[in-house]
């Protein structure tokens, strides 16, 4: 698949954006609160996902195959995009639905290349791997997060 000038520059800065947010998640729970790995891959379950998602979009330039954008859309789509709809939208979570913003047009973006390309058997493949791959990652954080709940919500006060 051959992107448009735009089409790639858009594609980049918004994979940049999401990068620096993801960081700056990243450095606050893992350096700030100081939790562990298996909190962290749980309380900021986005992270890793987005993460996951900077590195297919960076195989996805390199090798041109559009399955690699779509992997983890139900990771991003649950976690993030959902996400701004249980969230309370207070002062504590702003920068976490800025995350969730730039998730999500990252998102759209992925969506809109897909079909403005005409990659459907991508999109089936893609997506297919997604629910094999982070049905049970999102099963185990809800569940993870149901179970400590008292100590995730002690990290914010």
């Amino acid at each position: 698949m051959k992107l448009t000038k735009t089409e790639k520059t858009a594609g980049i800065i918004l994979a940049v954006l999401l990068f620096l947010i993801t960081l700056s998640s990243t450095f606050f729970f893992l350096v700030k609160l100081n939790v562990s790995w298996i909190q962290w891959i749980s309380f900021n379950s986005c992270a890793p996902t987005s993460f996951l998602y900077l590195l297919l979009f960076l195989a996805f330039l390199i090798r041109k195959k559009a399955a690699y954008l779509i992997i983890t859309f139900l990771p991003i789509y649950f976690l993030g995009t959902m996400a701004m709809f249980v969230l309370s939208w207070n002062a504590i979570n702003l920068i976490a639905h800025l995350g969730h913003i730039i998730m999500t047009l990252n998102l759209i973006w992925v969506v809109f290349i897909i079909i403005r390309h005409e990659e459907y058997k991508a999109l089936g493949i893609g997506l297919l791997i997604s629910i094999l791959l982070f049905v049970p990652y999102i099963a185990y954080v809800l569940s993870y997060n149901q179970a400590h709940a008292e100590e995730l919500s002690k990290l914010f006060l």
